[in-house]
């Protein structure tokens, strides 16, 4: 083949090979859509992102307008995980597929989020429990006693403190000499533990308490008498 033909073949083959479309997972793909909250409402200024680790950025953000609306583009084809962000309102996620074709838009719903539940236990209640108990394992009955009534009063739903208290009274009730503060002490117990059965009134440890407590004061009373 003559020198100059053979140029002209190696020069079509080098065009051809340029044109050549790119393939669809190295084509840049567009999301859009809308946020809202459970009404309806746009939320302005949430942000959405998303992530695909093959994806060159492997993560695209992008925040809402006035009317909700976001959009993005560089994506490419396959699957993306979306995640929704506004202050006030609870995360959503979602994994979406994404084409080079744009899809129809992707519309996100965001619930406020709920403050704490009313009677709800603190966050650090076990530590608050383990000091409690460290001062009446201690002897200092009436730092347990005052640190069990705070936990009480903040976390109305952990009825199981009254079954603590009822034996920290039990317990400076037996240190005294006076009888009349020892059966204070004692009603106080027994206070307790009633309260433990209101709620659970087949709570064995609650009945042992008010049966030993109640045993304790008519040994008080008949030594008084």
């Amino acid at each position: 083949m003559p020198v100059k033909r053979l140029h002209l073949v190696f020069a079509a083959l080098v065009t051809s090979i340029l044109v050549l479309p790119a393939p669809a997972s190295a084509q840049a793909g567009r999301a859009a859509g809308i946020v809202r909250d459970t009404n309806g409402r746009p939320i302005r200024s949430a942000i959405v992102r998303a992530v695909n680790p093959v994806g060159h950025p492997a993560e695209i953000t992008s925040t809402t307008d006035a009317k909700g609306r976001w959009a993005m583009i560089g994506l490419v084809s396959g699957e993306w995980r979306f995640t929704v962000e506004a202050e006030g309102f609870s995360p959503a996620t979602a994994a979406v597929p994404v084409r080079v074709a744009s899809g129809p838009p992707l519309t996100f719903t965001l619930a406020r989020e709920l403050g704490p539940l009313p009677g709800a236990l603190d966050k650090n209640i076990q530590q608050e429990l383990t000091d409690a108990a460290a001062l009446r394992d201690q002897g200092r009955f009436d730092q347990a006693i005052a640190a069990y009534e705070d936990i009480r009063s903040r976390n109305t739903r952990l009825t199981s403190v009254h079954l603590m208290l009822g034996d920290v009274y039990r317990q400076k009730a037996k240190l005294q000499s006076d009888a009349a503060v020892r059966q204070t002490l004692l009603n106080q117990a027994l206070s307790s533990y009633s309260e433990m059965l209101k709620s659970d009134a087949d709570n064995d440890r609650a009945k042992a308490g008010v049966e030993s407590t109640r045993a304790e004061l008519a040994t008080l009373n008949g030594t008084r008498q």
